[in-house]
């Protein structure tokens, strides 16, 4: 009897022991998993529109209102599909709601196709590259999308939501609207060379599709 006691708590030991180790081994794998994701937003892709999912989500409404009650700003938005919106979110906007309602309509537009740029642009993309100078839709206004201290920055604008991606292209939730005047150019580099659109460093050509479309877009990068 003796024997037999102890043989069963040698097994129970034994089971305890096995039960911790499976512990460890879980939290050593599991760690750098989400350590990765936390560096690098992982893609929610949807077979939803962008704009259905910007509408679900709720903290674009101000943003989807402005877009579809301005002339010409969806339209010129789907007929570049697909497309990266920086989308500020209901507190950005009124944030400066004053400023927004003596706007006219025309600069109204211009506000808000000056958020988004054609093709697909992922957070991965803008840590890869360290900064880059991307062209809005109307095709006068510049934004600087860098990766500095831990956060993809849009401007002055800080990217609090990225890779909400969908039929048309990609989101990416910012704390700010993007107003002109705020563009800065990527850091130089090390050459003392900055690269620009039309004749300098860049990226290969990616090709990306969207709402069963392709396009083929060229980032200029830049090293911090």
């Amino acid at each position: 009897e003796i024997q037999q006691h102890y043989q069963q708590q040698h097994h129970h030991h034994h089971l305890q022991y096995n039960k911790f180790n499976m512990k460890i081994i879980t939290a050593s794998i599991l760690l750098p998993l989400l350590l990765l994701s936390a560096v690098a937003p992982q893609i929610v892709s949807s077979q939803q529109s962008i704009i259905d999912l910007a509408a679900a989500d709720g903290k674009y409404g101000t943003l989807l209102g402005a877009v579809t009650n301005t002339p010409g700003v969806l339209d010129s938005i789907a007929s570049n599909f697909p497309v990266t919106i920086f989308a500020p979110t209901n507190d950005a906007f009124a944030a400066i709601a004053p400023t927004v309602s003596q706007l006219e309509t025309n600069a109204l537009a211009n506000i808000l196709a000056g958020h988004v740029v054609q093709g697909v642009f992922t957070a991965q993309d803008v840590i890869n590259a360290g900064c880059v100078e991307l062209t809005s839709l109307t095709g006068a206004d510049h934004l600087r999308v860098m990766y500095k201290d831990g956060s993809v920055m849009v401007n002055d604008a800080r990217v609090i939501q990225p890779n909400i991606a969908g039929e048309g292209g990609i989101i990416h939730g910012i704390d700010k609207v993007i107003l002109p005047g705020t563009f800065r150019r990527c850091p130089r580099q090390k050459s003392g060379k900055r690269g620009s659109k039309r004749g300098g460093a860049s990226a290969p050509t990616t090709t990306t599709s969207g709402g069963g479309k392709n396009s083929k877009r060229r980032i200029m990068q830049q090293q911090l």
